[in-house]
């Protein structure tokens, strides 16, 4: 019974992770969408206002990546999981993941472990509401 005790816990640990990182995430994505949004107003519509919305938008799904990266680096700290897979520095190794996780691309070089997976399988569903948020913002310019 301990031990069933302890998994749940270090679940709920995860989950709370994962709960700081889509905050921090959806936070800095909208700040981001808002400020483009009133930049690109001031340009007028054409190609220059498309690029900035291009270009802000992939900073920030970056930005989003990063922090999931450094959610990767406080779970394995905690020794909720690790990845396996990897070769290169922990950091990249955890970026480029992060990276396939938020694009929900699922590349299966590198994987988690343990209760690291549940933070993975959260940043997709985070990863594809942030492209819906962006794709959403873009629509709205090019119909402009």
């Amino acid at each position: 019974m301990p031990e069933l005790s302890q998994q749940f816990m270090a679940i709920l640990i995860q989950l709370s992770i994962a709960l700081l990182a889509i905050t921090v995430s959806a936070i800095s994505h909208y700040r981001i969408l808002q400020y483009l949004t009133k930049f690109i107003a001031r340009l007028r519509n054409g190609a220059r206002g498309l690029i900035v919305l291009f270009c802000g938008i992939t900073a920030s799904q970056l930005l989003a990546a990063l922090w999931f990266t450094f959610a990767f680096k406080v779970s394995i700290a905690m020794g909720l999981g690790n990845v396996n897979g990897g070769s290169l520095n922990q950091f990249i190794e955890l970026f480029y993941f992060s990276l396939i996780n938020l694009t929900t691309l699922g590349l299966g070089q590198i994987e988690a472990t343990s209760h690291l997976r549940f933070l993975a399988g959260i940043e997709a569903m985070t990863g594809f509401l942030l492209v819906s948020c962006s794709a959403s913002v873009l629509i709205k310019y090019m119909k402009h």
